[in-house]
């Protein structure tokens, strides 16, 4: 009988050894990355085409490699960092298993020219895991890697690759993490013609910072603290600069970029209460450890990490970004106002007040801020019935009054941009738990944050800034829908650099960002010039919120090929608005008069969905004269 049970042949195996190692070219150029870094380089060009599906080519100034170790470097499980001595439990390199090149070379036609020194090198070629022939070449010292034509075999793999664009994008990705993980890496990519990463060891490291993480990386925490052999250092952003994702959250273990949650939520935790739901830090997180006290191999990227004593990492992590955010120049003297959780990044009380106006811009008052929000002729009309600005008007708008405090005015008209919009249409939802009959009045404030008013039916209780929250959010959506959002030139536009991801988002997305109020034009390189914003925002806040949604837009940007991209905005849109409502609407701690508590109550009452902010929190709720009578005991 014969057996059922047979021997792999070698090609198919390393077929099935590059699934696990080779999902797209960012998965050669991390593997090919490794071997450069573990070879002793410290310079690296990149040069890619086609996203890397054509072309991935990887030169480097390492030790290189004789004619036998070229041979031997393509044989499964063929490595030069472990020995029959060496410890599986304490791994030094960022490689070891000896599976990328045979993996790589299985799927695609792939070249090495390497030399150990001198003007003697060799090149080799093998294509489809079948080895064409290996000639003497002229060559510096170092190895030149090149992979074209990937999954040219197996075409059923290669249909599954996203866009050149995409594809791009995680090169880049990829090629930072490392430049962020060494400083003294000087570092290149290429792709098309195009340098779009370059990096030099004679930079300064916060200027690479602030090219890979953005504005956001100008003005970071570092810190560093030891306990035994664990040392945990690094760079953080302020809490205002957090983003809706941890795509900016960059962790190294031992030199190894890793996800990993448990850290993550380190990091979080020593954040405390300054750090809103549902965002992440942007920074670069290093952690020294004895190796044998980690275990890097629990998965075929080495992605994953496992510790000896997960606890004892978790704290002295969650610690020392706690110590670090308290004695930053965050916190300021005094006793802040309880913020609201939601009022963008801002803590808690206790937590210190956050000055996230690094514009220039004078704030504005709670009084003078609502006043323009919710009285007369505010700067919600303009969203219901927009019209061009009068000649006076116009004139005013040139004169520039340092006092001012509120939003600036109108300097030229603003013309929305013809396209169509890409939110989705709003769902049905219930609408405002007040009555729009016989409103309840108010009577007061309670800290500055809930209004308590009286109606027929009870005493309800409004939390300002959900209510505010919705009926912007609501009013944001109507104007966007018909002309677009009013927006208004600035005295002092302000100016800020995007990553290439920023950049790739902000072009897809430029005709929505007009039709929202954003105004960007190029200043030369990666740097914009914001020249219009929402009127409804202040100009500090009108960065933050503009910076909140490209990220957004970068992350679904990332995950899609061409034909989902569309389809992924739509999705993201509900978060514009978001961002825009939360940062208009009125804070926690902001007084307010009793006429200004009887408009918000009134708009609350005739908004869709008015009680509930957009986070689906209620935004008020009634003791009912019933329930007074229980409690008091008359019932």
């Amino acid at each position: 009988m014969t057996s059922r049970v047979k021997l792999l042949p070698e090609e198919l195996i390393n077929r099935i050894a590059a699934g696990e190692v080779v999902e797209r070219p960012a998965s050669i150029l991390k593997e090919l990355l490794e071997n450069s870094l573990d070879s002793g380089a410290d310079k690296v060009d990149i040069l890619c085409e086609k996203g890397g599906k054509n072309l991935v080519r990887v030169s480097d100034n390492g030790s290189g490699m004789n004619e036998e170790e070229l041979y031997m470097c393509l044989e499964r499980h063929a490595t030069s960092k472990l020995d029959k001595d060496s410890d599986l439990s304490a791994i030094h390199t960022l490689g070891f298993r000896g599976e990328a090149l045979p993996s790589i070379a299985s799927v695609s036609k792939l070249s090495i020219t390497s030399s150990t020194g001198g003007e003697a090198g060799n090149k080799i070629v093998i294509e489809g895991g079948k080895l064409i022939g290996l000639t003497p070449v002229p060559a510096n010292k170092g190895t030149i890697v090149e992979a074209a034509d990937l999954f040219f075999n197996v075409p059923a793999r290669r249909k599954f690759l996203k866009s050149d664009h995409t594809e791009e994008l995680h090169l880049v990705e990829t090629v930072e993490r490392y430049a962020l993980s060494r400083p003294e890496l000087s570092i290149t990519l290429t792709c098309d013609s195009r340098t779009v990463v370059s990096a030099t060891k004679d930079n300064d490291y916060t200027a690479r910072l602030v090219k890979i993480l953005g504005d956001g990386a100008r003005d970071l925490i570092s810190f560093s603290q030891r306990s035994g052999s664990l040392k945990v250092s690094g760079h953080l952003g302020r809490p205002e600069a957090s983003q809706r994702s941890a795509g900016s959250l960059y962790i190294f273990v031992l030199g190894r970029p890793v996800k990993d949650r448990l850290l993550t939520r380190a990091i979080i935790q020593g954040y405390g209460r300054t750090l809103p739901n549902g965002r992440y830090p942007i920074g670069v997180i290093f952690l020294n450890i004895d190796p044998a006290d980690v275990d890097v191999n629990v998965h075929p990227a080495k992605t994953e990490v496992r510790f000896r004593d997960t606890g004892k990492v978790f704290s002295l992590l969650a610690t020392a970004v706690s110590k670090a955010i308290s004695i930053s120049p965050l916190a300021s003297s005094g006793s802040p106002p309880p913020y609201d959780r939601l009022s963008s990044g801002a803590p808690q009380s206790g937590q210190g007040n956050l000055d996230t106006n690094h514009m220039g811009v004078p704030p504005t008052s709670g009084e003078n801020h609502l006043k323009n929000s919710l009285e007369g002729k505010n700067q919600l009309e303009p969203f219901l019935s927009y019209k061009d600005p009068t000649d006076s008007q116009k004139a005013a708008s040139s004169q520039f009054d340092p006092e001012l405090k509120g939003p600036l005015p109108f300097q030229a008209p603003f013309t929305p941009v013809e396209t169509t919009p890409t939110i989705p249409d709003p769902k049905e939802e219930p609408r405002s738990l007040l009555p729009t009959n016989n409103l309840p009045r108010a009577m007061c404030q309670l800290q500055d944050t809930y209004i308590l008013a009286a109606g027929g039916d009870g005493l309800h209780i409004i939390d300002q800034h959900a209510a505010h929250e919705r009926i912007l959010i609501n009013r944001l959506k109507k104007a966007y829908l018909a002309d677009g959002i009013p927006a208004h030139n600035v005295l002092l536009p302000d100016t800020f650099s995007l990553t290439m991801r920023g950049k790739r988002a902000f072009e897809e997305l430029e005709p929505q960002l007009k039709r929202l109020g954003f105004i960007l034009e190029p200043f030369g390189g990666s740097t914009y010039i914001l020249k219009g914003i929402p009127l409804v925002l202040e100009q500090s806040k009108a960065k933050e919120a503009l910076l909140e949604i490209l990220h957004g837009a970068e992350v679904a940007i990332t995950e899609q090929d061409e034909g989902g991209l569309l389809s992924a905005l739509k999705e993201n849109s509900e978060s514009w608005f978001h961002s825009m409502a939360c940062r208009a609407a009125i804070k926690a701690g902001h007084s307010l008069k009793l006429q200004e508590m009887d408009e918000l109550i009134k708009d609350m009452a005739q908004a869709e969905s008015g009680g509930f902010c957009p986070h689906g929190r209620p935004s008020s709720f009634v003791i009912t004269y019933s329930e007074l009578e229980k409690r008091f005991g008359r019932k």
